[in-house]
């Protein structure tokens, strides 16, 4: 019999007749040739949630600081998850559900809302783990006009002035507003594109800053009348669409030092997943990812975030609305779709909207109640609600001739006896037949299988299943005889 390799292109092609390969609730992981493996690719469950603690409120942001504390901001409160799952409230700011983001010097934490003028901070404890958090205080500094991204460099915060072409920083190691006010001078404008900052980030020494099409770099000169300079001759023709889409990426063999992602677009308007390394950028996201996010409403409000499990760096791209989420792994350039299930078991947006780690852990906060999960390979369901996961093969030709397909045998790791329905589509990945049902054995020396499969010219194979376990889907093996019809 023939063995059907998931090589790891899904999402390579725009028509289902030339690719079909959705993977949902799962991530490749290639094999080193050299090991000697007869796959390519396994691939395995994305993580599961556990509740580990409960808040009030829509989940707005979640933020490790510098020194590794979990903050997270539900509603308008700002809260510290603690080691042991306990939650205390360190303060409040303004009442709302929109994304909010967090930053901190290693001594003052300071967080913003994208709202003219408005902004919190307060004292950071001197030590990690040591608590109480200062109190939370608004800014009234009249050189300070809010931002919807914040960021450091230097020990400089560095914001954009909402709606406008400036952006502007505190003073250096800012503490307060009567200690460290804000300096008026300390504004500059985007001086290439002219256009509205949108956000503005900082990879190693340089300062990101987000145009609508463009992007241009900025260093610290160490000037006293104003910290930054702008990198002259280095621009990135691409733009920023949503603030909240950009997340910083730690260092892969893909990304030796870091990388910046975001949802971007070029002078055309055309919407793209970037990735930027030093002062230059890629679009990472693939022609049938580029048409689904063109076809989607709403692109300004995206979210993104980064978290690394198991040695995978992944950045999950949320589109409000939209039934899933984009997700691509920094660490195999392989994209996957993550999703949840609503009561009625229709595919919903998943529930955690913002992701950090923390003492060892990975955690998220729901989008929605204000629930702080655990994200652990270990749990197999979504605190509680079962998880769709669902792969789908390559064509399978016979030489333009059809082919009798006489057995299916599913190359995938046993032991939790989970059932796995199994469809097909013989009109190039358009509709898809009733699923038949296969069982995962118990043991590892089962190879569940299925008989007498019908004839095609063309067929695409498809697993979905929602049963809790741990497995590995490595493809399948299948004997086709070529008719002369």
């Amino acid at each position: 019999m023939q063995r059907i390799n998931l090589s790891g292109g899904s999402y390579d092609a725009r028509a289902t007749s030339v690719a079909a390969q959705r993977c949902l609730n799962l991530y490749g992981e290639p094999i080193p040739q050299d090991d000697g493996e007869p796959i390519r690719f396994a691939y395995y469950p994305t993580p599961g949630l556990l509740v580990a603690a409960q808040a009030a409120g829509a989940g707005r942001c979640a933020y490790q600081t510098t020194q590794g504390d979990a903050i997270f901001v539900v509603g308008a409160s700002v809260v510290r998850l603690g080691p042991d799952g306990s939650l205390s409230e360190i303060g409040q700011i303004a009442t709302g559900s929109a994304p909010v983001r967090i930053a901190d010097n290693g001594t003052t934490l300071f967080i913003v809302d994208g709202t003219a003028g408005a902004g919190w901070y307060c004292a950071m404890p001197p030590k990690p783990g040591a608590i109480p958090y200062g109190e939370m205080q608004q800014i009234g500094d009249s050189a300070f006009y809010g931002s919807p991204t914040i960021s450091v460099l230097d020990t400089f915060f560095l914001f954009v002035n909402p709606g406008t072409t400036n952006w502007y920083t505190s003073p250096a190691q800012f503490s307060d507003e009567t200690t460290t006010p804000f300096d008026s001078l300390y504004v500059a404008s985007d001086a290439t594109s002219l256009g509205t900052i949108i956000g503005i980030g900082v990879l190693g020494q340089y300062i990101w800053l987000f145009g609508r099409n463009q992007i241009e770099f900025w260093a610290d000169s160490g000037a006293s009348d104003f910290p930054f300079a702008r990198v002259s001759g280095v621009t990135v023709e691409a733009g920023c669409i949503s603030p909240y889409s950009i997340a910083n990426v730690p260092t892969t063999a893909n990304t030796p030092n870091g990388a910046i992602m975001w949802l971007g677009r070029d002078r055309s308007g055309y919407a793209r997943v970037y990735l930027g390394q030093q002062t230059s950028a890629v679009p990472v996201s693939t022609f049938p990812v580029d048409g689904a996010l063109q076809a989607m409403a709403n692109l300004a409000g995206a979210v993104g975030s980064v978290y690394q499990q198991d040695g995978h760096v992944f950045y999950v791209l949320t589109i409000p609305g939209q039934s899933s989420s984009w997700v691509f792994d920094v660490s195999t350039g392989l994209w996957h779709e993550r999703c949840s299930l609503d009561a009625a078991g229709n595919e919903a947006q998943i529930r955690p909207l913002f992701w950090t780690q923390a003492y060892g852990k990975i955690w998220a906060v729901d989008r929605d109640n204000g629930a702080v999960y655990e994200v652990s390979m270990e749990a197999t369901d979504d605190a509680g609600a079962p998880i769709k996961r669902q792969r789908a093969f390559p064509h399978l030709l016979t030489n333009g001739q059809r082919g009798i397909h006489r057995q299916f045998m599913l190359d995938m790791q046993n032991g939790a006896g989970q059932q796995i329905a199994v469809d097909w589509s013989d009109d190039r990945g358009a509709t898809f037949c009733s699923p038949q049902a296969l069982t995962l054995g118990m043991t590892g020396n089962i190879w569940p299988t299925l008989w007498r499969l019908g004839m095609a010219r063309d067929r695409v194979y498809r697993l979905t299943w929602t049963d809790p376990g741990m497995t590995a889907l490595m493809g399948a093996f299948l004997q086709i005889d070529p008719v002369r019809t």
